[in-house]
């Protein structure tokens, strides 16, 4: 579907929030969860050593909880539905979990 026939929501986050976030928090992404004819936003920052212990703790006794709380911890501002609405919330979750592997990193022998 072309991205203007969309009903886009974003919780009111404005280009000057993001320029904020960016100062503060480093690098700042956007996910877009595209539902029907609605385009939800989230806005996440990198999350910290603090929130992966605790990530890797519950994810193993309860992988939900563990999903929400580096949701949670990442989370920045956008579209509530995308933390109230399972559907929304679980197909935003496997995209910050793509965005852990987003970086690189090499060994080199000298």
């Amino acid at each position: 579907m072309d991205k203007d026939a969309y009903k886009e929501f974003n919780g009111g986050v404005t280009a000057e929030n993001v320029e904020q976030w960016k100062k503060q928090h480093g690098k700042v992404f956007c996910i877009e969860v595209e539902d029907g004819d609605d385009l939800h936003k989230g806005y996440f920052r990198r999350p910290s050593i603090d929130i992966m212990a605790a990530v890797t703790k519950l994810s193993k006794t309860d992988e939900v909880k563990s999903g929400k709380t580096l949701f949670d911890g990442c989370w920045l501002g956008g579209s509530e539905p995308l933390r109230q609405d399972s559907v929304l919330f679980l197909t935003c979750l496997q995209q910050l979990n793509v965005l852990l592997t987003s970086a690189t990193g090499r060994v080199k022998n000298l």
